[in-house]
């Protein structure tokens, strides 16, 4: 227990409901006998005998789980918990788990309970808490993994801020401060002419005033971010969430068609919306110190994607989300390898290929990385960068990416290069013909840089990968044998269907009389999208984008890009399904399908699906082969 400041809660609890409702006399019964507490991220708070009682949380995130570690609710600043336990003796042996390190009011039992027997509001609001609390525990124990409650599809109108604090360009940072302070707010709005200018948030004022010992005159508009991201009212709390990540933003402005401020969304508000939200797993996985809390913390991430699927989320969305996600993991884990090995002798690059760098990863999917180095190491160099890539590949194993059973990764010395030593890769691989070079386009022509030494914030690809992917671009362009050989090769599988269009299926092992949606449907697309994507002037990663990158070089007809998309579309969406539920019968994740588990109308679908890959690759054979046999 700590000292507390009485005035401090007492003015704290005037302004957070149901607490705001009650009357000085009433208020001043309900803090005698209040205590503090300090919870340490990851504490369990036991609610037994005289600790049975109502807490406040007033800084910090706490979870509601069942005794099996459900996810009942997820409560931050000004939220309460133990009224299970003070109403009912918590029948349902509901736990506390702390989220983050919080300060928590504890008040006493017997003066709370004196109080809720007189005040019928304050009776009321607890028992409607406590209801709603019932609906989530069962909605979790009939579906413990995949509660349907992660409302991504809301527009942001719904539960965005709608009373904004504003300031002026040229205001001081005393004036807007206090008016922050008075408001209870961590930013405020800079407008003039009612149009959105900039934004101040408490972290520029830490960051940009104080810490560099700058002046409390300093006006606004020296201190503001201009120009701040934001999104219009109508865009879903998913895409607003993916855009925070991304920018490492925790307030988004709401505009409308004139640029002007309507709302304020916060990470505090997706974190009262939603039970699991990627946004709460990327803070989380940021706040972690060590690989061992962050794998911990990664447990969340096939609840994570059940949640997506179960939303009816579009399966290219449910990519991008997952993208930022393990984009944002796999950096943290090389901050947490740095630290524990030490600086980097030198500046690099960590690329990532196949799924992650083409946005689609999904349960079970494994690692495929490499370092692009700044120069040639010496000995001792290339010992770092060897025991840096081994931390941090194991480091993704243990957070739930699993090494690569081709050893297609950091860790493995061929795959630690400069950019030179990429550059003669690519070009050897694009003047060979042979299976393994082709394997190696297959699973390296999808690449990206996600963590970049030389600098400090994500802003994409750098140059250094930019020059390499220009490169191979420009070697693929010279050697119409290879895009020919490439082709041969992408085309050699063809769609499961056989004639009279039956599905042709597995004819024995262990998925006998299955489909593999993986290998024998999104593989096919993602190989023709890729000849097209290396045929484009513009170097994209993601099947779609590639396509869709197609359509605008006029490579491709609308019509068959397409029809490409929506049959990409239509098996990822099967795939993740089928995934989800081997996942939650066995804990492990397939792709493959039994056609039986399928409506007819779905199997008629289907079927439509694979002939439309037949048919692209029949006009990528056409396109890429060009006299070559």
């Amino acid at each position: 227990m700590a000292a507390i400041d009485i005035p401090e809660v007492h003015k704290f609890i005037e302004a957070t409901p149901p607490f705001s409702s009650l009357n000085l006399l009433e208020r001043k019964q309900l803090l005698t006998g209040v205590s503090m507490l300090y919870v340490r991220q990851g504490q369990t708070l036991a609610l037994k005998d005289e600790a049975a009682t109502l807490h406040l949380i007033r800084r910090g995130a706490c979870e509601i789980r069942t005794p099996k570690g459900g996810l009942v609710d997820q409560i931050a600043d000004g939220e309460c918990f133990g009224v299970s336990s003070v109403m009912a003796q918590n029948p349902d042996g509901l736990q506390v788990v702390a989220m983050e390190d919080s300060l928590v009011y504890r008040f006493d039992k017997a003066h709370f309970m004196a109080l809720l027997e007189k005040s019928e509001a304050l009776g009321l609001f607890f028992e409607h808490t406590q209801h709603n609390r019932l609906r989530k525990l069962s909605r979790s124990q009939s579906n413990e993994l995949a509660s349907p409650a992660l409302q991504l599809s809301t527009p942001v109108s719904n539960i965005m801020t709608r009373q904004l604090v504003l300031a002026t360009p040229d205001e001081t940072i005393q004036t807007i401060a206090m008016r922050m302070t008075a408001a209870r707010v961590s930013s405020i709005l800079v407008v003039e002419n009612e149009r959105l200018l900039g934004i101040v948030t408490d972290r520029d004022l830490r960051s940009r005033i104080l810490a560099l010992g700058g002046s409390a005159d300093s006006l606004v508009k020296d201190t503001m971010t201009v120009d701040p991201v934001n999104v219009r009212p109508d865009a879903l709390v998913m895409q607003a969430q993916t855009i925070m990540s991304e920018s490492n933003i925790h307030h988004l402005p709401i505009v409308d068609e004139e640029q002007r401020a309507v709302g304020m969304l916060t990470a505090a508000d997706l974190l009262r919306h939603q039970e699991l939200s990627p946004l709460l797993l990327i803070n989380q996985i940021h706040r972690q110190q060590s690989i061992e809390s962050l794998a911990r913390v990664c447990k969340q991430w096939p609840t994570l994607i059940i949640n997506l699927i179960v939303t009816d989320m579009k399966p290219a969305d449910i990519g991008k989300v997952l993208a930022t996600v393990s984009d944002n993991l796999t950096r943290r884990v090389i901050e947490l390898a740095m630290d524990q090995c030490g600086p980097a002798p030198m500046a690099f690059q960590f690329l990532v290929f196949g799924s992650q760098a083409r946005r689609d990863q999904s349960l079970g999917s494994d690692q495929d990385n490499g370092v692009m180095l700044e120069r040639e190491p010496t000995a001792e160099e290339n010992h770092y960068f060897a025991t840096l890539s081994d931390v941090i590949c194991q480091g993704l194993a243990l957070c739930g990416i699993r090494l690569c059973p081709g050893n297609i990764m950091a860790s493995n010395p061929e795959w630690r290069r400069t950019q030179e030593g990429w550059r003669k890769a690519f070009e050897k691989w694009i003047k060979s013909s042979a299976p393994s070079a082709l394997l190696n386009a297959s699973i390296f022509f999808d690449i990206r840089c996600v963590y970049d030494s030389r600098q400090l914030t994500d802003k994409g690809d750098s140059e250094a990968v930019k020059s390499l992917i220009k490169s191979m671009q420009q070697y693929v362009a010279q050697n119409s044998v290879f895009l020919a050989t490439l082709t041969r090769s992408a085309l050699v599988t063809k769609p499961p269907l056989g004639f009279f269009r039956h599905f042709l299926l597995e004819s024995s092992g262990e998925h006998k009389n299955q489909l593999d949606l993986k290998h024998q449907g999104l593989a096919l697309i993602n190989d023709v999208a890729r000849l097209y994507g290396l045929s484009c002037k513009t170097y994209r990663a993601g099947t779609l984008d590639r396509i869709e990158q197609a359509i605008r070089e006029k490579l491709i007809s609308v019509d068959t890009a397409r029809n490409l998309i929506d049959a990409w579309d239509k098996l990822n969406g099967l795939r993740l399904e089928a995934q989800s539920r081997h996942w939650q019968a066995t804990g492990k994740a397939s792709a493959y399908l039994d056609p039986k588990d399928l409506s007819p109308l779905e199997r008629k679908h289907l079927k439509t699906t694979f002939g439309i890959i037949s048919d692209v690759q029949d006009v990528a054979q056409q396109r890429f082969l060009r006299g070559y046999s």
